[in-house]
């Protein structure tokens, strides 16, 4: 069978296994799928099971004694499929529609780890299994759940993880169809916070006199910003690395305007920027946010229930850029909160991760955009940020090697929601770019 067949056959059965780190389901099912298809492309693997995502890392050496090293990351763990009734085929079933593929995690991430696995097939069937470049699979699977215990399983496996490239999980093309290379993203804190005013939901009668939890949350949340778009937190921007010229130039290139990114979101709200009159890009990808996820307290059925609700949660996150510490934002955030008299309310850290940017400068992102020069019709689109998150902080401190995204997305992918899909155009252009990459550290 074909390398493209082969890992196209992987991939829906990768689909078919629900991996959602959320709910810790059926990873060790995925991670064992990805492994042994790594022992069948000959690479030398190690399965760590130690934490409750198992890691994967596959090894496949050159036959130079002086080669370097690339690796490519990925994740086999997935975001949860609900709503499903808002897929217009089962989530977890590969299912082609004309052009595409549809399912969940086609494109974050199981479909970049196949392409992979079929660049590196290919190029192995095309050159009598000899390869120019030691590689490196490396494969997690609690990426959506912010990489938890990544950096142990990183620290354990330090000695066999240095390189000098990381290609990174992501990556896709934009609403004109050129390739973004990016090299950086946010970190993140996440955290839940909590009012509670009496011991069960009252009448409401009483609430001329007994304060809402609902009320008493709502009233903490408006307290973070203040009219002008700004997070009111002390110390909140005082780490903040700001991008060096070459970083803003970067950015400023990148081809989308604040009409553009209204209509690609049909967002119906004012942006942010349009309050701070700060530059829409620079504030996209270089400060940090703070936000609500969700807001749950009282009666949310039909009808009417007159109740004064007893108990509040709100979720939220604060997005980080380099520089910012998620312990340290978030003990900004609740120290704020206690200034502001809201000392009764309870604020719990979930997940958090810094964030990373790159050198744009360095020879071997250098080598990325080049090529992709050689393969896509369009100049790859080169920026030193991403606006979502990732664990590249974690990955750069211990392989210390500059990081690009190079992946089979475009600009409606649908991650994270119903319908994710990918193209099979991006997905054979990419396997032809991995190869190129592969291809260039011949000698």
């Amino acid at each position: 069978m074909e390398p493209h067949e082969k890992y196209l056959n992987l991939l829906q059965d990768l689909v078919a296994i629900p991996s959602v780190s959320a709910k810790e389901a059926h990873l060790p099912e995925a991670a064992q799928k990805v492994a042994q298809a790594l022992t069948e492309l000959g690479a030398a693997v190690t399965y760590d099971d130690t934490y409750f995502a198992p890691l994967v890392i596959g090894r496949l050496y050159s036959s130079q004694p002086d080669a370097e090293t690339v690796i490519l990351y990925n994740h086999y763990d997935v975001q949860p499929a609900e709503p499903f009734e808002l897929w217009d085929s089962d989530p977890w079933m590969l299912t082609q529609t004309d052009d595409k593929l549809v399912g969940r995690g086609v494109n974050d991430d199981k479909g970049n780890i196949t392409a992979r696995l079929t660049a590196v097939a290919e190029y192995l069937d095309e050159h009598q299994q000899v390869l120019p470049v030691n590689i490196i699979f490396l494969i997690e699977g609690s990426e959506e759940t912010a990489s938890r215990h990544l950096d142990s399983y990183l620290a354990k496996h330090a000695d066999a993880l240095q390189a000098d490239l990381v290609i990174w999980e992501s990556g896709e093309k934009n609403n004109d169809g050129r390739i973004e290379i990016m090299g950086g993203n946010k970190g993140i804190v996440t955290f839940t916070i909590e009012a509670t005013t009496a011991q069960k939901d009252l009448h409401s009668s009483l609430a001329a006199v007994v304060d809402s939890a609902a009320w008493r949350l709502s009233q903490a949340l408006a307290t973070l910003y203040d009219q002008a778009g700004h997070i009111q937190v002390p110390g909140f921007y005082d780490d903040v690395i700001a991008p060096n010229q070459r970083e803003r130039d970067l950015t400023a290139a990148i081809p989308f305007t604040r009409e553009a990114f209204v209509a690609q979101h049909e967002i119906k709200a004012p942006l942010l920027t349009d309050k701070t009159k700060a530059d829409l890009k620079e504030t996209l990808y270089f400060q940090p946010t703070l936000s609500i996820e969700g807001i749950t307290s009282g009666w949310q059925g039909t009808g009417v229930k007159t109740v004064l609700p007893a108990h509040a949660q709100a979720k939220l996150e604060a997005r980080l850029v380099p520089g910012m510490d998620p312990d340290k934002t978030f003990n900004q955030i609740q120290a704020y909160l206690k200034q502001q008299g809201f000392d009764d309310l309870v604020l719990t850290k979930t997940l958090g991760q810094p964030g990373y940017r790159s050198d744009m400068s360095d020879p071997e992102i250098g080598r990325v955009v080049q090529s992709a020069q050689k393969i896509y019709p369009e100049a790859p689109i080169v920026a030193p940020s991403d606006a979502g998150t990732g664990p590249m902080y974690y990955v750069h401190e211990v392989v210390q090697a500059p990081i690009a995204t190079l992946g089979i997305g475009y600009s409606h992918n649908l991650d994270h929601a119903p319908n994710e899909n990918i193209r099979l155009i991006d997905y054979d252009q990419n396997i032809a770019v991995i190869k190129h990459l592969i291809a260039s550290y011949e000698k």
